[in-house]
């Protein structure tokens, strides 16, 4: 489907900016929003609970200050799913190494997200900033087995821009640290729970739940630096950002010496760019492609002849086992100024692979999404729009043996092997300082098979501009 590896829920992060680019607007607001949302249905990702109801409040707000431009921004999230399953890990897509159970239970998940920037200018066209942002995130699931999760974000990035009378260029490079660690407990003892240990693809292992040592820490470092150009030329008006980014993740467990689960490298390189031809006409295009590479460290437990306590050794390096490459490009064409026209495409695509020597598995999926929007103004005061797509699996194949957990791969891959329809509508009402916020959207698949179903999805979110 259309929603792909990127529909899953992520630990909320403030968008990231170059915050030397601050100066080059002068606007000042504060923007306070509150929103409502939920979705059911069964045509779902295997690690998205069958409803949820998510909740929200976001205060955003620019600043100037003499020549100092400020951004600042606050964000709560609140998310209540029911029957989730496989949840091991916030974004379960981060890394191929997973602890994981299979009871069904409801899961909630908050998300607290700060972000600040300063930009200063420097004379003759340049200027200076930096970008800061800390997101903290607690997620638990209520029932045997339980898993409770602690994750942290900290980011940092400072960038330098140079704006002449017609182009413009910006520079920024950032760190960003995560931590998440997750314990299991069990409240009853009836029943003998198995947590898995899943490795890439669900090759897995299993074992029953005992209250010894049952926590995670994964930890991860990323690097990241854009390019930005501006290039006005009267009517015609050119932006452009290039990414790369290259992340490191190690997952540990908690009280044992020295024990490693896996380490996760992936690089992802991006460009986005949009063109605007005088007030009528507008294209965009994006293209992103990340490879992710997991290595699994040799170890054994030995004991220490000094401190008499047995503590994990490695041997060698890591062995590379999991590699998976994942690619997304979208272009969009929009006509109107009052109203409103777009088409468009989004081409999207992903290969797994795992490797235990000397078995080999893998999986591939691809998909295109044409799709057409409008938006039409209601009187004076409002707004809706309407879109509708259709999303074309045209590539599939994937690996299944006794070595993996079939039933929870399968109703993965179900999701995504299959044409669906796409439609939705909104609206936007706005008096004076005030607006209103409201959309619905259906997905529904259409190729027979276990994947035919929907997911509907309804938001709804007040706001106020000061």
């Amino acid at each position: 489907m259309i929603i792909g590896l990127l529909a899953v829920a992520t630990v909320a992060a403030a968008q990231e900016r170059n915050a030397a680019r601050l100066v080059l607007d002068d606007t000042t607001f504060v923007d306070v929003r509150l929103g409502l949302s939920g979705a059911t249905g069964r045509l779902k990702d295997v690690f998205t609970p069958e409803q949820t109801v998510s909740g929200m409040l976001d205060a955003t707000s620019r600043r100037k200050l003499g020549k100092v431009s400020l951004f600042g921004q606050f964000s709560y999230g609140y998310d209540y799913g029911k029957n989730s399953t496989w949840r091991g890990w916030i974004d379960p897509y981060e890394t191929p190494f997973m602890v994981a159970d299979s009871v069904p239970g409801n899961l909630s998940l908050e998300r607290y997200a700060m972000e600040a920037g300063i930009g200063v200018p420097l004379g003759g066209g340049w200027s200076a900033g930096v970008d800061m942002a800390y997101d903290v995130s607690l997620m638990a699931k209520h029932r045997d087995l339980r898993n409770k999760n602690t994750a942290m974000t900290f980011r940092v990035a400072p960038g330098i821009g140079w704006q002449g009378s017609v182009l413009g260029l910006g520079l920024d490079a950032g760190y960003e640290r995560s931590t998440e660690r997750v314990e299991y407990i069990q409240v009853s003892e009836s029943r003998e729970n198995v947590l898995f240990d899943l490795y890439g693809l669900w090759l897995y292992h299993g074992s029953g739940f005992s209250s010894a040592e049952n926590r995670r820490m994964k930890e991860r470092d990323r690097f990241f630096g854009d390019f930005q150009t501006d290039l006005h030329l009267g009517a015609v008006q050119l932006h452009n950002n290039f990414r790369a980014d290259w992340q490191r993740g190690v997952q540990t467990e908690v009280g044992y010496n020295n024990l490693q689960h896996g380490i996760a490298q992936s690089w992802t390189w991006s460009d986005i760019l949009s063109l605007a031809i005088g007030a009528a006409h507008r294209i965009e295009a994006s293209a992103a492609l990340s490879t992710m590479a997991g290595l699994r460290p040799l170890q054994r437990q030995e004991l220490d002849p000094d401190s008499r306590i047995r503590v994990w050794v490695t041997y060698g390096d890591p062995v590379f086992c999991y590699w998976r490459r994942y690619h997304v490009e979208r272009l969009r064409y929009t006509f109107g100024t009052t109203w409103q026209l777009s088409v468009g495409v989004e081409n999207w695509g992903a290969e797994h692979s795992y490797t235990e020597y000397p078995h080999h598995f893998s999986q591939r999926i691809s998909t295109v999404t044409p799709f057409v929007e409008t938006r039409i103004p209601a009187g004076k005061q409002m707004e809706v729009s309407f879109r509708a797509g259709y999303a074309h699996d045209y590539d599939a194949s994937s690996t299944v043996t006794e070595w993996q957990l079939r039933e929870p791969m399968l109703r993965q891959w179900d999701y995504w092997d299959g044409d669906g329809v796409l439609l939705g509508i909104g609206g936007v009402w706005r008096r004076d300082r005030f607006y209103v916020q409201a959309r619905y959207d259906v997905e529904a698949g259409i190729t027979s098979g276990d994947n035919d179903g929907s997911r509907h999805s309804v938001s709804l979110s007040l706001g106020f501009v000061f």
